[in-house]
């Protein structure tokens, strides 16, 4: 079985089993109940792209592993096959205790150059597990949105929106983005019975976002309780004016409890200019808590 993960642009289908031990930006480290399982990193391309300079890195890494002795590998034909979307070029490595097989991959379509390793993967991959991740791997979407499917939460942006940081503590997960005018957070807290056992939703989203409770208004989403917030605004051209001052003049706030799955979930969007209300709609809409469930 496997489950899909989307990070800043990489889609990937993994075994069920697998579970993020490290993530940045760029970069997703895998882990199965044996020990490491795989690494990816990704990014944009300056310039010319050449496979010969970033394996050349790669080596030199290995600095850092004594005992490793990373080298070229011929691709087999159905990873070839697997990985038709990229330019591929394979390497491997060996020591005493471990092996790895990856490849440095080039899109010539959106200019991104991704590097992935899976380690001792006889081990724990079977050849048919192996293919399906790999025809699975994506780096672009032409829907203009970006996909953001990690631990028990997904979400679908506007690919304008980029992220600027995030956090994953138990308990509280924080993703922030942002385009030239608006910052958008995502927030995630579980399990909700316990944030909600002293206080109701109102009282928990105003101790945990800052605000007043008074200020919250109750109300559904989705037939799920919630509550919203939202600043004055001011109609006609000062609403144009307020679009020079440096920071955000119009702020939106809804959390909502997800009761079927214990979770509590909220989208907070700070604005220089008004708000589009098909994004508004459009950026809960697409946020949610998914089932540990395989597919």
């Amino acid at each position: 079985m496997l489950k899909d993960i989307d990070w800043n642009g990489i889609h990937l289908s993994v075994p069920s089993t697998w579970e993020i031990g490290r993530i940045d930006a760029r970069h997703l480290f895998f882990d199965h109940h044996a020990g490491p399982a795989m690494e990816i990193k990704w990014g944009p391309v300056k310039g010319r792209f050449s496979h010969r300079s970033h394996l050349k890195k790669l080596v030199a890494q290995q600095n850092h592993h004594p005992g490793r002795n990373l080298e070229e590998w011929r691709l087999p034909s159905a990873w070839k096959n697997a990985l038709s979307k990229f330019i591929a070029k394979g390497f491997s490595w060996q020591s005493d205790t471990e092996n790895g097989r990856g490849a440095i991959l080039y899109c010539s379509a959106c200019n991104t150059a991704i590097m992935f390793q899976i380690f001792n993967i006889t081990d724990h991959m079977t050849a048919e597990t192996t293919l399906d991740m790999l025809k699975s791997l994506q780096d672009h979407r032409d829907d203009g949105q970006t996909a953001w499917t990690v631990f028990d939460i997904h979400a679908l942006l506007p690919k304008t929106l980029k992220l600027n940081n995030f956090q994953f503590k138990p308990g509280i997960y924080e993703l922030a983005f942002s385009d030239r005018s608006q910052t958008v957070k995502l927030f995630r807290w579980a399990p909700a019975s316990v944030f909600l056992s002293q206080a109701n939703l109102s009282r928990f989203t105003a101790n945990a976002l800052g605000f007043d409770h008074e200020n919250l208004v109750t109300t559904s989403f989705l037939e799920h309780p919630a509550v919203e917030w939202r600043s004055k605004t001011m109609a006609g051209w000062c609403n144009w004016l307020y679009r020079f001052k440096r920071k955000p003049s119009f702020h939106w706030l809804r959390v909502w409890h997800v009761v079927g799955k214990n979770r509590i979930l909220g989208v907070r969007l700070d604005s220089k200019k008004p708000f589009d209300r098909d994004m508004v709609g459009d950026l809960c809409v697409n946020y949610g808590a998914k089932s540990n469930t395989n597919r």
